[in-house]
């Protein structure tokens, strides 16, 4: 008998996992634990005689100001591979999470172990995190973004200088941390960059801003810059 190969083990799994209930809940809204998700995918990996190993990379780290004080907002990548000793497969995800304590980390790192597994395997919680207005009125609420409102209050404008990067920025308007992102503009000013060294410089930082980037590319961009 031909031994499966790991692209049909994994399509084994996916078609066990398929769906998943909610679980938790907090003071807002339903969710799918990351335990849920791990339990749900645990025994079709083994089944399958996949192992899956992960590795986490920092994207961002800074202390914010909330209208419950300071805390540390932390946005991960983690990168899962899996395995069946002969092929391997990875996956990536972002995760974010914010703690007036010491778990930042752990949460942005769970978060983006959770999403990376359900990316992997096409999982679904009947969530869609670009659908979620409630979630984003409680971040507004809670002031994630107010350290660029109270530096350079509402409606950060981008230098004149800067015409190419406007229009970028424009694509990306509506979004959640738009005033992140044009801030980059008014720290690259600061700085003394050209243009051309500012659009450089956010191609090395690994954000493509005509395609794709979105609240943690800006957050990623926004700390970046100011440690320069």
């Amino acid at each position: 008998m031909t031994e499966k190969t790991l692209v049909q083990k994994m399509a084994g799994v996916m078609a066990e996992a398929g769906y998943i209930q909610k679980d938790s809940r907090n003071d807002l809204y339903g969710y799918a634990s990351a335990e849920a998700v791990f339990g749900k995918v645990r025994a079709a990996l083994a089944d399958q005689g996949i192992a899956v190993c992960g590795d986490a990379d920092l994207v961002a780290s800074e202390i914010v100001k909330t209208e419950k004080g300071m805390k540390h907002l932390v946005v991960a990548k983690h990168t899962l591979t899996f395995t069946d000793g002969a092929d391997s497969l990875s996956v990536s995800a972002l995760g974010e999470g914010i703690d007036s304590g010491d778990k930042a980390s752990m949460k942005a790192n769970t978060a983006a172990v959770k999403y990376a597994v359900a990316k992997a395997l096409l999982m679904s919680w009947g969530d869609d995190p670009e659908a979620d207005p409630a979630t984003d009125r409680d971040q507004v609420r809670e002031g994630v973004q107010q350290e660029s409102q109270d530096a350079f209050g509402e409606d950060v404008g981008i230098p004149d200088e800067y015409p190419i990067f406007a229009k970028l920025v424009a694509l990306h308007k509506g979004k959640k941390g738009i005033s992140d992102l044009r801030t980059v503009g008014v720290e690259a000013k600061r700085l003394g960059w050209e243009e051309s060294k500012l659009l450089a410089w956010v191609s090395e930082q690994g954000v493509d801003l005509n395609n794709g980037a979105n609240y943690s590319d800006y957050v990623k961009l926004r700390s970046a810059i100011k440690r320069r």
